[in-house]
């Protein structure tokens, strides 16, 4: 797989490849086959992308998202959720539950990136955009009347995760 990276795209092989890392030790405190995948078919070294505090951070700040995620997917199985500066994450795999609808944001060359690497997926977007503007609210509002999803109430939120910890609600109204 070869992919075109700039600057701020090549911060989204931090996170990659110490999930990819962690997921090949022996006691593996995240597993996520998609990142092995994809440094794989990168062919990259990746030393440089995984130094111990990055490592450690990254893996307890997935444990924490994924955690949090869970239960409010099980408070709300049919949740939607836009995962902000989505990179090449892979939480989707991790949380699905069947009905969860998942949008994943980004910069334009980031989502083009990301979808050398992601085939496309029942209930997943890839939203281009930019998360400082408010037009990916429009876009996730359109995608959801576009698929008729007339058992979410307008009124209902949605919820927005992000790499670094931050929440953030767009009313779909």
């Amino acid at each position: 797989m070869e992919l075109k990276l700039g600057d701020v795209q090549t911060t989204a092989l931090i996170p990659l490849v110490i999930k990819a890392n962690e997921t090949l030790r022996p006691n593996a405190r995240i597993i996520d086959p998609k990142a092995v995948e994809i440094i794989n078919a990168l062919d990259i070294d990746t030393k440089p992308y995984d130094k111990f505090l990055s490592h450690e951070g990254v893996v307890a700040r997935t444990i924490m998202l994924d955690r949090q995620l869970k239960e409010i997917i099980a408070q709300a199985p049919d949740t939607v959720v836009v995962n902000i500066g989505a990179g090449f994450d892979n939480r989707f795999s991790r949380m699905d539950n069947g009905k969860i609808w998942w949008f994943d944001l980004d910069l334009p060359d980031s989502i083009a990136a990301r979808r050398k690497a992601f085939p496309e997926q029942d209930r997943v977007t890839m939203l281009p955009g930019n998360v400082l503007e408010d037009t990916w609210c429009n876009e996730v509002k359109k995608c959801l009347r576009a698929d008729k999803l007339r058992r979410f109430s307008l009124q209902k939120d949605c919820l927005c995760t992000s790499h670094w910890s931050r929440s953030a609600h767009c009313s779909t109204s």
